[in-house]
């Protein structure tokens, strides 16, 4: 999990990303400048009564300062693959933990935290977006009780008109999951990425599918070649490598045929001579992973 978090945070993590993120879908207007963006601490401490202390880790933090470099306010991501009912309560935590980090630095002034939710799931957000809409509140205390409200983004079903004015590669992102919930294209975009490889892992993170961030190579070589890289040419990538997988799984069946009455080690060494993982050879060939690993540690492959 923690790898999977700190893949889909790299795109982002981007201050030209993250500052177009923020102006388009938030402020709608542009607000903040990537270039008074810093990163700034994810991790911050919590007390319970159980446990006592315990770290908590929110997906991306950024420090935004003024044109004389005096820090502003601090700005969240927090992606969501799924809808989480709690969510209001986990933003107020991690908005918490940010302003108790700063009660260590009694000489500078406490400045303000924002969060943002992007919501990259095919639905929309049906929980809560607000302390009180989770709570169970009796009419007569419900004035006394502190609200919190977060500000989610359903960016699967963002209008035309928004996705357009994205000036970042995250267009690309919004265009992918949106076209992608409506059935239609995802990779129909010749707009030419900035970060290829980071838009690759963040669609692979999130639709769980290794086949994009597999077209990295490609992508990079495109690029070394004075292609460009594009959400076309990494639909080019996946039918090379379809066609690819096609012939080495007709030429794996021929020779698996011709060797059918062979030694297991033989069928597995010809698995892996071909490219396959040894979870693929398992299932391919119905073994354990172990007995697989065995074998081509026997051979030194």
């Amino acid at each position: 999990m923690a790898k999977k978090d700190l893949i889909s945070k790299k795109l982002e993590d981007y201050n030209d990303v993250f500052a177009d993120i923020y102006n388009t879908l938030l402020f709608q207007s542009p607000t903040i400048i990537p270039e008074q963006l810093e990163a700034a601490p994810t991790e911050s401490l919590y007390k319970t009564d159980s446990q006592g202390l315990k770290l908590q880790n929110r997906d991306i933090l950024k420090k935004y300062q003024n044109d004389a470099h005096l820090a502003i306010s601090f700005l969240g991501i927090e992606n969501q693959a799924s809808i989480d009912k709690y969510m209001p309560i986990r933003i107020m935590g991690y908005d918490a933990g940010t302003y108790k980090q700063q009660l260590k630095d009694k000489k500078r002034p406490i400045i303000p935290t924002i969060t943002i939710v992007l919501n990259m799931a095919d639905q929309k957000w049906n929980a809560a977006k607000s302390l009180h809409e989770l709570l169970s509140i009796d009419k007569k205390l419900a004035s006394y009780v502190q609200d919190y409200k977060i500000h989610v983004f359903d960016i699967a079903f963002l209008d035309n008109k928004t996705i357009s004015s994205f000036t970042s590669d995250f267009k690309e992102i919004a265009k992918f999951f949106k076209k992608k919930r409506l059935g239609l294209n995802p990779l129909d975009s010749d707009s030419r990425l900035s970060h290829p490889r980071e838009i690759m892992e963040f669609i692979s993170v999130f639709t769980q599918d290794t086949r994009y961030s597999d077209t990295v190579q490609y992508l990079e070589n495109l690029e070394k070649e004075g292609g460009a890289a594009t959400m076309c040419a990494i639909a080019d990538a996946l039918i090379l490598e379809g066609i690819r997988k096609g012939r080495l799984e007709g030429r794996l069946e021929g020779k698996l045929e011709g060797r059918l009455e062979g030694r297991l080690e033989g069928k597995v060494e010809l698995l892996y001579e071909m490219g396959y993982t040894t979870t693929e050879i398992c299932q391919k060939l119905d073994i354990p992973e172990e007995q697989v690993k065995s074998i081509l540690q026997s051979q030194s492959l």
